[in-house]
C-alpha cells in the first residue's frame, strides 16, 4: 500500500524554502469576487485570512478597508514576511488543520490555500471555518478545479512550484458545495477564470462567497 505523504508538513517546508522569492516576484491582485466579499462585511469588521502568506495582497487590502485582520500561516518564514509587509494586521504561525476558533470573526479568506489539503482533511477544515464565524458570516474561497479535459477527476498530486516539491489538489465545484453545504453554508456568489503567472502557469480558478446561515 502506497503510503500518505504527511502534507502539512511537506508544505510547510516547501513555503520556507519559496517565501523570500515567492514575496519578491508575486503579490497577486484583487478580484472583484473579493471586493464583493469585503463589501459584504460589517463596517471594522473581523476577518480571518487562512493561509494568509506574505500578506499581499489580501490581507493589506482588508486593513486599508478599515477590517480587523488576524492571519495563520503554516510556514514561519511567510509570518515573518507577512508580519513586516503588514505591521498592522496580526499573523500567527498555525496550520489551518489545527484552527479551534469559535464564533470569533465575521469573515474569513481562504484564498487558494485549501489546495494544499487532501480531501479528508479538506473536509476537516471546512468544519473549522464553519466554526470559526459569526451567524451570517461571509467566506471567501479561491481554488483551482481541474481543466475540463482532464481525465484526473481527483485531480490530486505532489508537484513542483517554484522549484520545490508540495502537495497541490484541484478541486471541482461539486466537491465544494458538497462539503459546505451540508455545513449550513448558503452559495452567494460564484465565478470561474482562467489565471496565468509565472510561478503557478495556467490555472483554472474559482472564486465563492458563502454565507454562514
Amino acid at each position: 500500500m502506497r503510503e500518505e505523504p504527511d502534507v502539512v508538513a511537506l508544505n510547510r517546508r516547501a513555503w520556507d524554502n519559496v517565501a523570500d522569492e515567492y514575496d519578491h516576484s508575486y503579490e497577486g491582485r484583487i478580484s472583484e469576487a473579493f471586493r464583493r466579499f469585503c463589501d459584504g462585511l460589517p463596517h471594522g469588521g473581523r476577518v480571518l485570512d487562512i493561509g494568509s502568506g506574505t500578506g499581499l495582497p489580501h490581507a493589506r487590502f482588508l486593513v486599508d478597508s478599515g477590517f480587523e485582520v488576524h492571519g495563520i500561516d503554516v510556514s514561519p518564514r511567510i509570518v515573518k514576511i507577512a508580519r513586516r509587509n503588514v505591521p498592522q494586521a496580526n499573523f500567527s504561525e498555525m496550520s489551518m488543520t489545527d484552527m479551534e476558533f469559535n464564533g470569533e470573526f465575521d469573515g474569513a479568506v481562504a484564498s487558494y490555500s485549501m489546495l494544499l489539503l487532501d480531501p479528508p482533511r479538506f473536509n476537516d477544515v471546512a468544519s473549522r471555518i464553519h466554526r470559526s464565524l459569526r451567524r451570517g458570516g461571509l467566506l471567501y474561497l479561491a481554488l483551482n478545479e481541474p481543466p475540463e479535459d482532464d481525465s484526473d477527476v481527483d485531480g490530486e498530486a505532489i508537484v513542483e512550484i517554484m522549484g520545490e516539491t508540495m502537495y497541490s489538489r484541484a478541486y471541482t465545484r461539486e466537491e465544494v458545495l458538497e462539503t459546505f453545504i451540508p455545513l449550513d453554508f448558503r452559495l452567494l456568489h460564484f465565478n470561474r477564470e482562467v489565471q496565468t503567472s509565472d510561478q503557478f502557469g495556467e490555472e483554472h480558478a474559482m472564486q465563492f462567497i458563502l454565507k454562514k446561515s
